[in-house]
């Protein structure tokens, strides 16, 4: 890899999938703002839900209002800091990364699930319709998690029950998070790409937090 991380992480096809929380520091300490929460695919690619592109330039309030799936080029485009290490570590933009050891069925079901929320995107909604919303949703159609998120919708009570549910095949990093595609796509769902990460490695297991609620939000403003 010539990303210039410190640890490369299991992709693309490696038996993984993962939920990446952005903006936590560690497993303990939740994101400031709730953060973002977005996902890697079996083939590594970085994939995530967010306001769609032109309601956000205009500024529109993050209710009910049109929805847009992240590939590679639209993190790239509109979220360089969420994929390229260089832009990640100068912006301070940590991620916290939970990696899930998945069988080939439930990867396949993810997949179909981000697949079918690509091509109808439906509405983004700050409370209870938002990011960490429908990376819920995939996990569950997965069959990884139950249809609802413990307390509120927020990528920290995700990343949470997650781990309370398989902590024995899930291992966690944070740090600064870039991802390299080793080749073009027709389907930026399935983009192979190296993803390394700037972190120090946790355990694969220990205690879990116990579910518990927090503030409602996706960052300062909507799709952040």
């Amino acid at each position: 890899m010539t990303l210039g991380a410190s640890i490369t992480l299991p992709f693309p096809r490696q038996g993984r999938i993962a939920l990446v929380v952005r903006y936590k520091p560690s497993r303990n300490v939740p994101p400031p703002g709730e953060g973002h929460a977005d996902v890697i695919m079996p083939s590594g690619a970085p994939v995530g839900f967010f306001v769609d592109v032109a309601t956000e330039r205009r500024g529109t309030l993050g209710f009910d209002v049109p929805g847009q799936v992240y590939g590679y080029a639209a993190f790239a485009s509109y979220r360089p800091a969420y994929v390229n290490l260089a832009d990640a570590t100068a912006g301070n933009v940590v991620s916290g990364v939970l990696l899930i050891q998945a069988t080939a069925r439930e990867q396949d079901l993810f997949q179909r699930a981000w697949q079918a929320m690509r091509a109808r995107p439906g509405t983004f909604t700050i409370a209870g319709w938002n990011c960490s919303s429908h990376a819920a949703l995939a996990f569950h159609l997965a069959g990884l998690v139950g249809r609802e998120i413990p307390g509120l919708d927020t990528p920290d009570n995700l990343f949470h029950e997650l781990r309370r549910r398989h902590a024995r095949r899930c291992e966690d990093h944070y740090g600064y998070l870039g991802f390299l595609p080793r080749e073009s796509s027709g389907d930026e769902l399935d983009l192979h790409c190296d993803v390394g990460i700037d972190a120090v490695r946790a355990p694969v297991t220990g205690p879990v937090p116990p579910r518990r609620p927090t503030s409602v939000g996706d960052g300062a403003r909507p799709g952040a």
